[in-house]
């Protein structure tokens, strides 16, 4: 049986880790680098290892640039959220913050942070929606229309800003039995900020969540897609110093099955890709290797992939159409 050519995710992943393969296409690089949103941290990968002599001039510049311009869309956000947070604690009201949010919140220098974000997710309590309401509406933001829901409050948008702010109430259906309400609570604390505090998740439930996110929420299980940004947060969040996963309670997660399935895709996509990460093993299942097999070949042959897609998606609106033909 051939076998088959690496896939521009692998030799992404080869670049993320220092090692520029030999007669690179940096064009296919680069694009699969701007799909999975982790250009800027490319770049400083090539720099931080001394490789970025081995880089195509052309494409290195355009990495610069990418990198550059996050830099400066991720000061916008640093300073959007820094005005947000300040209105709601001089307000007496607790925000807490999710995902990339907290990259922005934590750094001395949002120079620092390599992540793309495409907004600032935000937790409040649904006691507090009209007071939110009312600062945020005094700050400039807008409401897009039809965007609140049972999870949140809304999104809002302000022209002269660089992102739109998630107002979350509480973690989607598909995450409960992954996360309680007391597991918030546990695996966060509280920082001093402004009139205030904000609630910042520890590294555990960051991870939880994130893991949650892509593969239950997002439904990553299902569909075989990879996110390689969510990849890549988990092995920092395993890296965090002074803040150490709970992998035994992580584990305590297995008894749902979706969540263990998912945990064990991510951690062997993370093996194939970062071997010299040293991520924990996670379970081992034939479903799991399964699914794990579909995930590289959809990688390397993405035509077929795209095939794979629509069936699936045909399937679904088709059997969804016979159960609207079915007598009520």
């Amino acid at each position: 049986m051939p076998v088959l050519a690496p896939s521009a995710l692998e030799a992404l992943s080869h670049c993320l880790r220092g090692r520029v393969p030999r007669d690179p296409d940096w064009e296919q690089i680069i694009g699969c680098a701007n799909e999975h949103l982790v250009g800027p941290l490319l770049y400083r990968r090539l720099v931080q290892s001394g490789q970025a002599g081995q880089v195509d001039p052309e494409a290195l510049s355009y990495l610069a640039s990418v990198d550059a311009a996050n830099i400066t869309r991720n000061t916008m956000l640093k300073a959007q959220l820094d005005e947000v947070l300040t209105a709601l604690t001089a307000e007496g009201l607790e925000a807490g913050l999710m995902k990339g949010a907290v990259n922005l919140f934590q750094a001395a220098d949002a120079a620092d942070v390599a992540r793309m974000s495409f907004d600032l997710d935000i937790v409040t309590s649904p006691e507090q929606d009209g007071a939110v309401e009312r600062v945020l509406s005094g700050l400039g933001y807008e409401k897009f229309p039809n965007s609140r829901n049972q999870y949140s409050l809304g999104s809002y948008f302000r022209a002269d800003v660089a992102g739109a702010l998630d107002i979350h109430h509480r973690i989607p259906d598909r995450y409960f039995g992954v996360i309680s309400a007391r597991e918030m609570e546990e695996h966060s604390r509280l920082e001093p900020f402004g009139a205030g505090a904000v609630r910042i998740p520890n590294a555990h439930l960051r991870l939880v969540t994130n893991l949650a996110h892509d593969m239950l929420h997002d439904r990553g299980v299902f569909s075989g897609f990879v996110h390689l940004r969510y990849l890549i947060d988990l092995i920092e969040l395993c890296a965090v110093p002074g803040d150490p996963v709970g992998w035994q309670r992580v584990e305590e997660k297995f008894s749902t099955y979706r969540f263990k399935l998912g945990l064990e895709l991510q951690c062997r996509l993370i093996r194939h890709l970062f071997p010299e990460a040293g991520f924990p093993e996670g379970p081992r299942s034939l479903a799991g290797w399964t699914l794990h097999q579909r995930r590289l070949l959809r990688s390397r042959l993405p035509r077929l992939a795209g095939l794979e897609w629509q069936m699936i998606l045909r399937l679904r609106r088709t059997r969804f159409w016979l159960w609207l033909r079915q007598p009520r």
